[in-house]
């Protein structure tokens, strides 16, 4: 009994790996999907939805260039005013 004790270091360290590498040969096998078989890759789209989605992504990118610009605006008047502040 001793003897299968003096093991149980070298045992446990051999078994990460070994489980590790397990984990990975088991989830390469699975091509692409996930827990309980379920496919993790997107769905292909139609290219109309694709379409639409870009043009929302479009008109989401000028509304945030807006956004930007007036906080770029706001920020410059607000360094203007305590630029005068300070001159007083």
């Amino acid at each position: 009994m001793e003897s299968l004790l003096s093991y149980l270091p070298i045992i446990a360290v051999i078994a990460c790996p070994v489980g590790m590498a397990l984990m990975m040969w088991y989830m390469g096998r699975s091509n692409g999907q996930g827990m309980c078989g379920m496919n993790m890759t997107s769905p292909t789209q139609p290219a109309a939805d694709k379409d639409a989605q870009i043009t929302e992504l479009q008109e989401q990118l000028q509304t945030m260039k807006k956004q930007v610009r007036a906080l770029e605006a706001s920020a410059l008047l607000g360094e203007k005013q305590s630029e005068h502040v300070r001159s007083l």
